[in-house]
């Protein structure tokens, strides 16, 4: 045993000989280590950046779903409005009135400039028409000019425009032939054959005269007998009328987001063309406002949504108008880079002092013990989900696989429960992400609370997680995993001031050695007992069968 030991103890000064023998040692070090920590940065600073883009995408998600419940609330108007004259064979001047007002457009519509009602009128009826609507009496029509029809022309079929709230600044849009201009014809010819909402936008309104003021026409057909027919030709053959209304975009979207969203980000609205015409911009919210900041500077956190409006859809471009990364993230990245340069220097140095003095050589070896103490916290870190606490599925699998050979020489049985949140993409999508992560911790807590000191929990992955429970039998595990069901069903999360509803798992239950010998082939029969109580329904356990997966509701 000597001269092994004998050996050991010569390698030392052979190694600290060896910056002196060949001086571009140390140099070749230290250029591998301003590589590693210029790659270090950036790889940090790449993360950074990505959980800004996350940040980011947050408000921007916002943003859209804001526009689109707008646009939704307006389509519901026409709906309404259809719904009126569905009601009644003749709707009245005073009765489209009083409708009207009843929606108080101006306080829960902002944007909307007018509702109105468009008669079908044949060229035969077109003289009789007109006098009809002049022989009208009351206030709602008092001081108007004479009706007529607009523009003058004959023409096969005119589509009036005659009922308009509120009246008005309107006043110029009342008589006018919608079939006498291509755009607006377009509209109601869509909105006619497909008894649905159709759109037209970058639309100027009558009242607007020349004003460079982006409207969007909304039109949606109604029909004699009510309701809509079946086919595009009973459509057309019954199609009676159009109700309408016209919302200024840029006036809908300052009502829609605070001021403070639109100084974060800058939102471009597009109507997407079709074919070879390219996409024509509505609204743009940095146009009115001084060019403060360059959004463009930040496009690559550029989030793009697309929103259905009637018949048509619309692109909304969503930038940053100011960086993403916070100060304090900048500043993070700083201190790791100038952390890494500083390792860098002292690595140099002490290769250099090495070489001049061997008395350095303890103070050496402590540091590198306390390096392995910076990579033993690491490795900690590394075993843990940094979101649940619980550990991740590396660890987990490592350590099944030394605890089953202990198992298998022992003759001890080990459980599986392998679990996933039901309809978790439903908490994300409706009250976003951090409400998912408060989902997701508060699951791991259920799991602390009924699992044993011996048992590991982990988060397998998303929202499916996996418990491994040792010497504990198939009756037992089914038992564990229906009060896991239990534990979680009784949760009563809010996020904010918001109740985030039920929240419930399905389990999929295996157990070694009843169902297998190896720890892959367990975890995958706990799988397929998972996807089986998802099957089934959710909200339950399901047992794993090597013949057929049977459904045991505890």
């Amino acid at each position: 045993m000597a001269a092994p030991d004998e050996a050991k103890r010569d390698l030392i000064p052979r190694l600290q000989q060896l910056p002196m023998q060949h001086r571009w040692l140390r140099w070749a070090v230290l250029a591998g280590s301003l590589a590693f920590s210029g790659a270090s940065t950036y790889y940090f600073g790449a993360q950074v950046r990505q959980e800004a883009h996350s940040r980011f995408e947050t408000v921007a998600v916002g943003v859209a779903n804001g526009v689109n419940s707008r646009i939704r609330a307006y389509g519901d108007v026409l709906f309404a409005l259809r719904g009126l004259f569905d009601s009644s064979t003749e709707v009245t001047r005073d009765e489209f009135h009083q409708f009207a007002q009843a929606l108080s457009l101006g306080e829960r519509y902002p944007g909307v400039t007018n509702i109105s009602f468009t008669f079908r009128v044949p060229h035969a009826r077109k003289l009789q028409f007109e006098r009809a609507v002049r022989a009208e009496k009351g206030p709602l029509v008092k001081g108007l000019p004479e009706f007529a029809i607009k523009p003058p022309g004959e023409r096969p079929e005119y589509a009036v425009l005659s009922y308009i709230e509120p009246m008005g600044k309107n006043v110029a849009a009342w008589g006018l032939d919608l079939n006498a201009d291509p755009l607006r014809r377009s509209a109601v010819d869509r909105a006619r054959d497909s008894g649905q909402i159709s759109a037209s936008s970058a639309v100027t309104l009558l009242r607007d005269g020349n004003a460079s003021v982006a409207s969007t026409l909304l039109r949606l057909a109604v029909y004699r007998g009510g309701g809509v027919p079946g086919s595009v030709e009973e459509r057309q053959r019954l199609y009676s009328g159009i109700v309408g209304s016209a919302v200024r975009v840029g006036e809908m979207i300052d009502a829609t987001l605070s001021k403070e969203v639109l100084a974060r980000a800058e939102l471009q609205i597009y109507e997407a063309g079709e074919g070879a015409a390219r996409d024509a911009l509505l609204f743009d919210s940095a146009a009115p406002r001084a060019a403060a900041s360059a959004p463009g500077e930040f496009s690559r956190y550029e989030v793009t949504r697309r929103l259905a409006v009637g018949d048509r859809e619309w692109r909304l471009r969503i930038v940053p108008r100011k960086d993403p990364v916070d100060l304090l993230d900048k500043a993070g990245i700083a201190a790791i880079l100038a952390a890494l340069l500083a390792i860098s220097a002292l690595l140099f140095w002490l290769m250099t002092s090495v070489a001049i003095s061997e008395s350095r050589g303890a103070e050496l070896a402590q540091r590198n013990r306390e390096a392995a103490l910076l990579r033993e916290r690491l490795q900690e870190q590394a075993m843990r989900d940094k979101l649940t606490g619980l550990y991740n599925r590396h660890y987990v699998e490592e350590w099944f696989g030394l605890e089953l050979r202990r198992a298998q020489r022992h003759g001890w049985s080990i459980a599986a429960i392998m679990l996933d949140i039901d309809h978790f993409k439903g908490f994300n999508d409706t009250f976003g992400h951090e409400a998912g992560d408060l989902v997701l911790r508060e699951l791991a807590g259920a799991l602390g609370r009924t699992t044993r000191g011996s048992d590991v929990a982990s988060r397998y992955g998303g929202e499916e997680f996996l418990v491994l429970l040792p010497e504990c039998p198939f009756d037992a595990a089914l038992r564990r995993a229906e009060r896991m069901r239990e534990e979680v069903a009784k949760l009563e999360l809010r996020y904010g001031d918001k109740p985030l509803g039920p929240v419930t798992v399905s389990l999929g239950v295996a157990v070694f050695p009843d169902h297998t010998k190896e720890s892959e082939e367990l975890l995958r029969c706990a799988d397929e007992a998972l996807y089986a109580a998802k099957q089934a329904g959710r909200n339950r356990v399901v047992a794993y069968s090597a013949d057929q997966l049977q459904t045991r509701v505890l």
